[in-house]
């Protein structure tokens, strides 16, 4: 059944069953690590953390990534794909108990960071594992129907986190966390095999240089990655306190993840599609205009139920921006060294996330529209880098394809 419907949403990317497991592990993933979103700032704050120690646990999450991203994109590429999925995923759920056992804020802090190692693992690793075993005409296909994967944990998660830690207590969220990392590892044990592509090009590899990591392409995907992340990390230090600060209950605080969650499931596949056909370059200029616009908005937001609306909003405008976003850091990757490129890419990203989390309480507190609008204007800001750099991609990539080529006969 599972086969079938993945096959109906996202059409000739989804015919491997290596990459349909894949994606029911990643789905099962995001629900375990989204159960608990809508209760971490909370649940630090029942256990007396201090504004400041907020401030430090959410921007831990970012560090983390910044120290690691690069040499586990290294490794990557080195040990295979599978060994980093399976090390993130079996990370994750024991980082899940040590949050049962261990609360004390300064506890938190440490286990945000090591959260922030295994998830700067898991999402190169998917990403390049999704590059190599799709061809370029499907590759944004691919990503959207991942997104849409990911986005139904997503859907799922808060809701019942929230239910669940509002009825059980803060500990029976962090349980269904660990449940379900641990199901989707044994998934990825079972059912996914290492890329025969990375292993035919990681045969006899030389190592790239690193002017190949600075193409035009790359640095915009990495500008409005760093763009994204500081939205990331805003949304990570604010969203649950800003809500509460609406009067959402817990609950509501999971609804709102579950609608913005939504639109991405039943239209990923279709904004991968449409990115391939419409082309990248005007798919990230529109949408990823249209969305800083409004996470600029949310700042000037009061009223409960229109703040659900901006979310299923949100929703859309990503469900085609991310698949964009995604096929151009594949498409101008060196193929011998994706896991690299992807990990170049979070470190980017990490280093807005880290600074928009260390700063985002203290500005919000200043002035409660402030930090929504400087993330909406920056991520204007990388859209047009990335917008640019798809437009060069567009006009060089065949020439790129050709050294490419010229280099592996030479070699």
């Amino acid at each position: 059944m599972f086969a079938a419907v993945f096959r109906a949403l996202g059409g000739r990317a989804m015919r491997q069953r290596d990459l349909r497991s894949l994606l029911l592990a990643m789905f099962l993933t995001e629900l375990g690590v989204s159960a608990a979103f809508p209760l971490r700032m909370l649940y630090a704050q029942a256990h007396h953390a201090t504004l400041s120690e907020l401030g430090v646990m959410a921007g831990a999450f970012f560090l983390a990534p910044i120290l690691f991203q690069i040499p586990l994109g290294w490794l990557i590429d080195r040990v295979g794909r599978l060994p980093v999925l399976l090390f993130a995923m079996i990370g994750h759920a024991i980082i899940g108990v040590a949050y049962i056992l261990f609360n004390s804020p300064v506890d938190l802090i440490i286990l945000r960071f090591l959260e922030g190692v295994v998830i700067a693992g898991l999402i190169p690793a998917t990403a390049a594992y999704v590059a190599d075993v799709t061809t370029s005409e499907h590759r944004a296909e691919a990503y959207g129907v991942l997104s849409a994967a990911t986005n139904g944990g997503l859907l799922v998660g808060p809701l019942i986190g929230g239910m669940v830690g509002q009825q059980f207590g803060f500990a029976a969220a962090y349980a269904m966390c660990v449940a379900f990392e641990t199901i989707s590892a044994v998934l990825v044990l079972l059912y996914v095999r290492e890329p025969i592509r990375h292993v035919n090009t990681h045969a006899g590899e030389q190592e790239v240089p690193w002017l190949r990591f600075l193409s035009g392409p790359l640095l915009g995907i990495y500008a409005l990655t760093f763009a994204f992340q500081i939205v990331m990390g805003m949304f990570g230090s604010l969203w649950t306190i800003w809500v509460n600060d609406l009067g959402g209950s817990y609950t509501y605080i999971g609804f709102t993840f579950t609608v913005f969650a939504l639109p991405g499931i039943l239209l990923g596949a279709i904004g991968g599609r449409m990115a391939g056909r419409w082309g990248l370059a005007p798919t990230l200029l529109w949408f990823g205009l249209l969305i800083g616009l409004l996470y600029a908005s949310y700042g000037f937001v009061t009223n409960l139920i229109v703040l659900l609306g901006l979310g299923i909003l949100e929703g859309v405008l990503l469900a085609f921006l991310q698949p964009a976003m995604q096929a151009l850091l594949a498409d101008a990757s060196p193929p011998e060294a994706r896991g690299k490129a992807q990990g170049i890419a979070g470190f980017s990203g990490s280093l807005g996330g880290a600074g928009a989390a260390f700063c985002s309480l203290p500005l919000y507190h200043w002035n409660h529209p402030a930090p929504f609008v400087i993330s909406g204007a920056v991520t204007m800001a990388g859209t047009l880098c990335a917008a640019l750099g798809a437009v060069w991609l567009r006009r060089h990539g065949p020439e790129l394809t050709q050294a490419r080529v010229a280099r592996a006969r030479a070699s």
